[in-house]
């Protein structure tokens, strides 16, 4: 999408600059109603901030499946970095991009390339929970994903 949000209730900032940092993108699809999506969210916030863009050049964007603003408000303010917007825009490129990427379930941890939006793995939310709290191997993972060949999506 054209812009993404930065904190709850902050400006929408334009999705180039907000990315421009990044080797990689975790498109995090979850929503506040979903039991394993908070239990998986407190994981991914630790992995974020071992290898954020400032040192291992990752970026994250939420990408909501909450009914309401409140709801997604109150799960989103849990989070250290970005989000579609909740609203109507926000809702249509969720909708494209869980099609894109096949989402059958939440929570859904999908990697693609900052530079290209090309395709590296639907299989991250594993990995980041294979990984735990081990620092070298949170470290391995996002060297691999840098690593591996990047596909164009169907």
């Amino acid at each position: 999408g054209p812009k993404l949000l930065t904190k709850v209730g902050g400006p929408a900032v334009p999705t180039s600059s907000a990315l421009e940092t990044a080797d990689v993108v975790l498109l995090y699809f979850s929503a506040s109603w979903c039991p394993p999506c908070r239990a998986f969210t407190p994981l991914l916030v630790d992995f974020f901030e071992k290898n954020n863009e400032e040192k291992n050049g990752v970026q994250v964007v939420f990408v909501s499946s909450d009914s309401d603003l409140q709801s997604f408000e109150g799960y989103y303010k849990k989070m250290p970095w970005l989000s579609l917007p909740f609203d109507d825009e926000g809702s249509k490129i969720k909708n494209k991009l869980s099609q894109l990427f096949h989402i059958r379930g939440i929570p859904s941890l999908v990697v693609i390339d900052a530079r290209t939006g090309k395709y590296i793995t639907d299989n991250a939310r594993t990995e980041v929970m294979s990984a735990g709290s081990d620092d070298s191997k949170r470290t391995e993972i996002v060297q691999y994903w840098k690593s591996k060949e990047a596909v164009p999506v169907e």
